[in-house]
């Protein structure tokens, strides 16, 4: 079915909208997804704060082109969708990695804070650790030298109370 120019035009400019306010756009490959796959990834996208959107790669090429992003999506080969992540940026190219691992979709690449990324960084930003888990580590490292301290501080009045017990048990 032939698409109007006005819906053109109304796609352009959602597409355009959509880039503004992105912090991350994941460019990802389709072909062969299920109906059920389909509505289940964008229900947890979704729930990630982010939206997809599937449309031709012109018309895509046309916003990116009017938002100065270096992208072109027309490089792409096959079907496309792009996964616009308006709250973080981490956790959007970490919900696409899930149904990326499960191989119903394929990175191709993406943008993040101004940067093209090609498929390969994308996977790379996605096995990241989430920043939780950073914080608890460092706490872990910060605390571990303390730790030891009060072990070998400990370790010497266990020592003298091990003697004193000795003493007493040998009287």
């Amino acid at each position: 079915m032939a698409v109007t120019k006005e819906k053109k035009k109304e796609i352009v400019n959602s597409l355009r909208e959509d880039l503004s306010n992105q912090k991350a756009v994941v460019v990802v490959g389709f072909k062969g997804l299920t109906g059920e796959d389909a509505s289940s990834m964008r229900r947890e996208i979704r729930q990630a704060g982010a939206k997809i959107f599937i449309t031709r790669k012109t018309l895509a090429k046309i916003a990116f082109d009017e938002k100065g992003i270096d992208l072109d999506p027309l490089s792409f080969e096959g079907e496309v969708g792009f996964v616009f992540g308006f709250n973080d940026s981490i956790e959007t190219v970490k919900t696409v990695y899930q149904f990326i691992k499960e191989e119903k979709i394929s990175a191709l690449g993406g943008v993040m804070e101004g940067k093209v990324l090609s498929a390969d960084e994308v996977l790379e930003i996605a096995k990241l650790p989430s920043r939780e888990e950073l914080l608890s580590k460092l706490l872990g490292t910060m605390s571990a030298p303390m730790g030891g301290f009060l072990q070998v501080l400990q370790g010497n009045i266990k020592g003298l109370l091990y003697i004193l017990a000795n003493a007493k048990q040998d009287k």
